[in-house]
């Protein structure tokens, strides 16, 4: 079995706690039963039952050397490394683990030496330079190199690889390595033991031991120490060993040692423990308190306890005194194969077919029928005034505590019942003890019983109290009975109690009684009972225990009400949801720094009375007490145990307490504390329920939309009472307190840079100094990125720019359109109505010259003009509905043009003649309509302008094409449309516009003394 190679393995590694942390370990003035103990073996997770080595790294984690791979452990859950999952691995089989200074792991195996750093596994072998595959151990010297003992000598690791120093005779499981002050290195090989200059890998001296070292080690003299089959040796630096003579009772056959603190050397044998100061040796054997005789690995902690491990079981010598535990006390294995201490002070132990195990100091220490109570299930607990702590037992009497043993009082002894539920004794010595079958009084050994014939209310007896003037007072279910001078005097509800069953009874600072029933808390003063219940500010009417501090302040435990108070006359409830205390109270006691300690099915808790003070003052909203249950050492975390007292203080300031799995007791002064802050570490992130690494940076595709992350919380003492709060920066506001959860689920996170953070809190509420992180990149989607934001946001701008465009077309359109309605009117007139009324009035004005001469005449020209004034009338409604005129609606294009032509040219000179070329044929009637306007206006300018004697209207009807030529003889046209427009002509304006209106190309062409030519043409 590899053993002793692992002894200097865990003290090397323990250095950098002990640097780091205060001196935190297993209190020894407490015996060995107090401490919590708990094992781990294959049904718990771990891969196999043997465990050659314990170490914790810096980053928290535990790991475990099996037989089947690599362990690490963060206090709830084992993951396992083995050839299967990690081929990195040399073998499944490992014998060693040591953290260099760098926080790397090294892992010796059977088969190479495999290191683990940055989350990253690497295997060195033979090829690498290692002088064999099989690893007995890893040291690293203080100048920080780094040896690898294998069976055939040393490898110096030297830049990825190891440099070979072979030993003829090689190296066995015990071979240890062992540096003095002066930095020189000392190995046992064989029958020899080597010195070894660390900076050139070179040896030194090879000493003659004559047998194979079976232990080594150096004290702070730089003194070789050697432990031999035939005694003990000391090795000077320049002759041969030096035998040192021990005790017979020893033995000579050294299989361990160790160079304690305090300069003594510890020598383990097969026939037991020597403590050598130098002068002489102590001897220790099963006799003196060692559970076996073969001591196979020592350790000192850090309050310099000595450990051993030996054949059956394991022992702790502190003080002189030696204390064993064994299988038959809960060890999962008689032999244990490694010692390490944590960074909180627990004590691991690595065990051969046992599992790996754990001794925690515990707040609480529960005596049970293990440690000689008659029974587990306590109903009461109380100190006599002699000191003696008196349990009451459900079934085995009343068990007497006295200098670490209990003894037992039952119906052997006389008591009426084995049931005690209340005891208390009086001034005499004597010991009264209530049972559900009578009072009884104890005097030394004998008992006597009184019952409801001799004047008890009742024969169950639930509670005793004795006052200050000797009176004893016993609660019962029909009643208050009080025995003063040998007799009962009785009270009932019908007296003004609040209800025949009564519980806790206490007596007040100024004499007077309170009594908890269950209808209400009882005030007995001057003979006279008053009753208060929830009407007087009660939370519940069942009183379950009562205590009064200094300041006269009457605590209250309820039943479904939790904790009152009650100041002066008045009462104060404490809101469950605000205090967090529990519903059910049945003990109440105070400690020396002003704590209040309630015992509940729920657990113990403890509060702070200053911040109920202050709650009642209403200057503080809500309290968080310490609650303790069985990862603080209860066996069972329910005090509801139905007796009185169920708690009870004594002299030395301990608390007892009354559980349904024997009686529990705290010292609040003594009680260790966790103070070491716990690390905190990210195990695992899931993505969609893939796993990625979480000890990096990580770049996430878009699109995933679920996130856990599962974190540790690296704290040993009670790893079920670490806390948690998380944060993801960018995504929640504050921390969140996640409690005892250990992921966190996140859904929909936004697109960005991350980081998740957590902390973790310890059993006794001591954060971690630094939170762990993750952080990462989640990509976002096209449509998640600034640049598509800013696309769209450039997009609004656009469709916004163009709908303004849009609104102002849809302005100007409307604008135009009224425009161009407006231009059409005022064509229109021009050219019907105002060429209409000129006809009419010339029309008028020969009427008016004729009617002198010739009646007859005068009225065909009158006609004339009436029928100039129709024709007016149906070109204005054609206008203003813009439809065709009614000779347009009548005629073709030239019909209509010949019939305009004769109508203006009636009363002038001027002769026209309209033509058709080309082949006739129907054209849009718009087109048509303002071609005609265009003629009108054309040959009307002509009449009233051109002084010409012809004009000739043609129409050229071509293949896609329609042209008009209208041509007088005239007096030419001079100057351009603007001047004319400007003059307040408007006739070439409007034929312009009218031409444009139908797509047609329009010009004017004139000569002077010679004529105008306009032509039209548009696509037909």
């Amino acid at each position: 079995m590899h053993i002793r190679r692992h002894i200097w393995n865990a003290c090397w590694i323990g250095l950098f706690f002990l640097t780091a942390l205060p001196a935190i370990a297993l209190d020894p003035r407490y015996p060995l039963r107090h401490y919590g103990y708990q094992s781990w073996q294959t049904d718990d997770g771990l891969p196999q039952n043997t465990v050659h080595a314990v170490l914790q790294t810096r980053d928290g984690y535990l790991w475990f050397a099996t037989e089947a791979g690599l362990v690490r452990f963060d206090g709830v859950q084992f993951a396992v490394f083995d050839k299967g999952n990690t081929p990195q691995l040399g073998s499944d089989l490992i014998y060693s683990l040591f953290e260099d200074k760098q926080a790397a792991l090294w892992i010796g195996t059977s088969g190479g030496l495999t290191r683990l750093g940055n989350g990253q596994f690497k295997l060195f072998t033979t090829n690498e330079g290692l002088p064999a595959n099989s690893i007995e151990s890893v040291y690293q010297s203080r100048d920080g190199r780094l040896w690898a003992l294998t069976t055939a000598g040393l490898g110096k690791y030297v830049d990825e690889h190891f440099l070979a120093l072979p030993f003829s005779q090689g190296l066995s499981a015990t071979s240890t390595m062992t540096e003095t002050p002066d930095g020189l290195l000392w190995i046992g090989s064989g029958n020899n033991v080597l010195k070894i200059d660390s900076r050139r890998a070179s040896i030194l001296a090879i000493v003659n031991t004559g047998e194979q070292a079976q232990a080594l080690t150096s004290d702070a003299q730089g003194r070789i120490w050697a432990g031999f089959h035939t005694g003990l040796k000391t090795i000077p630096s320049g002759g041969p060993p030096i035998a040192i003579h021990l005790p017979d009772a020893l033995g000579s056959d050294i299989t361990s040692l160790l160079s304690a603190s305090d300069g003594h050397l510890w020598i383990g044998t097969t026939r037991g423990l020597g403590e050598y100061d130098g002068k002489s040796t102590r001897v220790i054997t099963t006799q003196g308190g060692l559970p076996g005789s073969r001591i196979s690995v020592l350790f000192e902690d850090r309050q310099h306890v000595i450990w051993a491990a030996t054949d059956h079981g394991i022992a702790r010598v502190f003080a002189g005194q030696v204390s064993a535990l064994t299988p038959k006390q809960g060890l999962s294995s008689s032999q244990a194969l490694a010692f390490y201490e944590d960074r909180e002070g627990s004590l691991w132990m690595g065990t051969e077919s046992g599992g790996v195990s754990v001794l925690r100091d515990r707040k609480f220490t529960t005596y049970t029928s293990q440690d000689g109570l008659a029974d587990d299930v306590i109903r009461s607990v109380y100190q006599q005034r002699n000191g003696t702590v008196l349990v009451g037992t459900n079934g085995g009497g009343v068990n007497k505590y006295v200098n670490g043993q209990f003894s037992s009082f039952s119906i052997a002894n006389g008591l009426s019942s084995n049931v005690a539920l209340a005891m208390t004794d009086d001034a005499s010595g004597d010991v009264w003890i209530g049972t559900p079958d009578g009072l009884n009084r104890v005097s030394g050994n004998h008992a006597t019983v009184f019952t409801s014939a001799d004047g008890l209310a009742d024969d169950f007896v639930r509670s005793l109290y004795i006052d200050r003037d000797g009176a004893l007072w016993i609660g019962t279910r029909r009643g208050l009975s009080q025995y003063r001078n040998g007799t009962f005097t009785t009270y009932a509800a019908t007296d003004g109690l609040g209800s025949d069953l009564v519980g806790a009874i206490l007596q007040d600072r100024d004499g007077s009684l309170w009594i908890g029933t269950l209808g209400g808390l009882t005030h007995f003063e001057n003979d006279k009972f008053l009753n208060d219940t929830t009407q007087q500010g009660l939370s519940s009417n069942v009183i379950t225990a009562l205590y009064q501090d200094l300041d006269g302040t009457l605590w209250i435990g309820t039943s479904g009400g939790g904790l009152n108070a009650r100041k002066g006359s008045h009462f104060i409830r404490f809101p469950i949801a605000r205090t967090h205390l529990p519903q059910d109270i049945y003990g109440i006691l105070e400690d020396a720094d002003g704590y209040l300690w309630l015992g509940s099915s729920k657990g113990i808790f403890r509060v702070n009375k200053k911040q109920l003070n202050e709650m009642a003052a209403g200057s503080l909203d809500s309290i968080t007490p310490d609650v303790f249950g069985t990862a603080d050492g209860m066996r069972i975390r329910e005090c509801s145990s139905g007796g009185h007292p169920a708690a009870w203080k004594t002299k030395d300031g301990a608390l007892w307490f009354a559980t349904l799995r024997g009686v529990t007791t705290v010292d609040p002064a003594r009680m260790p504390v966790n103070r070491v802050p716990p690390l905190v570490a990210m195990e695992q992130v899931l993505v969609d329920d893939t796993a990625i690494q979480a000890q990096s940076a990580a770049e996430i595709a878009p699109g995933h939309t679920r996130f856990a992350f599962q974190y540790a919380g690296l704290s040993f003492v009670a790893p079920q009472k670490v806390r948690f709060r998380y944060k993801l920066d960018g995504f929640d506001r504050d921390w969140v307190d996640a409690g005892t959860r250990r992921v966190a689920y996140y859904t929909n996170i936004p697109p960005g840079r991350h980081t998740f953070r957590v902390m973790a809190r310890n059993n006794d509420g001591v954060w971690s100094e630094q939170a762990a992180a993750f952080s990462f990149r989640l990509r976002p989607h096209f449509y998640q990125t600034y640049w598509f934001y800013l696309l769209l946001a450039a997009s609004a701008l656009l469709l916004a720019y163009e709908a303004y465009r849009w609104r102002v077309h849809s302005v100007e359109s409307r604008f135009s359109a009224v425009l161009a309605e407006r231009n059409r009117i005022a064509r229109e007139i021009h050219d019907t109505l105002a060429q209409g009324f000129v006809a009419v009035s010339v029309q008028l004005e020969v009427v008016s010259r004729l009617l002198r001469s010739s009646t007859d005449a005068a009225r065909e020209h009158l006609e004339q003009a009436r029928t100039l004034t129709r024709e007016c009338l149906a070109e204005a409604r054609s206008s203003i509905w813009n439809l065709r005129s009614q000779g347009a609606a009548q005629n073709d294009l030239a019909a209509a043009l010949t019939h305009a032509a004769e109508r203006i040219t009636a009363t002038s000179d001027v002769k026209t003649r309209v033509q058709v070329s080309g082949t006739f044929r129907p054209i849009d009637a718009r087109v048509e309509a303002e071609l005609l306007r265009i003629g009108q206006e054309a040959i009307t300018n002509i009449v009233r302008h051109a002084q010409a004697e012809h004009a000739d209207v043609t129409l050229l009807f071509q293949e896609k094409l329609l042209r008009m030529t209208i041509k007088d003889d005239g007096r030419g046209f001079e100057g351009n449309l603007d001047d004319y427009k400007r003059n307040g002509h408007f006739g070439l304006a409007g034929m312009r516009e009218r031409a444009e209106q139908i797509g047609a190309r329009f010009q004017v062409t004139g000569t002077k003394d010679k004529g105008t030519e306009i032509q039209i043409e548009v696509s037909i």
